[in-house]
């Protein structure tokens, strides 16, 4: 778990947006994942995602959280820390000038 999702912030909305989702789909509503678009089904485990990544300067407000299909979020995120990993490897792999 990062910083990010150990912030109280986050946790306090993201547990409001996943208050909200539940309802929604105890109801019966349609609830869209934020990242593909397709129907959430009721059952079917989900995260709760950022809509600017907090990495580029998004907040954790609710109006920049939304319910996420559980593999499309984490594969977001291997995504972004996999460039991260590789921009810092690069660099240290780089052979000295002699």
């Amino acid at each position: 778990m990062t910083a990010v999702h150990k912030d109280p912030l986050y946790i306090k909305n993201a547990r409001i947006v996943r208050a909200q989702t539940n309802a929604r789909l105890k109801r019966g509503d349609q609830v869209n994942c934020g990242k593909c678009g397709h129907a959430i089904q009721s059952g079917q485990r989900y995260d709760v995602g950022h809509i600017i990544d907090a990495s580029r300067g998004g907040t954790h407000d609710l109006h920049n959280l939304r319910p996420e299909h559980r593999h499309e979020n984490r594969s977001a995120g291997g995504r972004v820390g996999a460039a991260v990993t590789n921009a810092t490897s690069r660099r240290a792999r780089r052979l000295p000038t002699w």
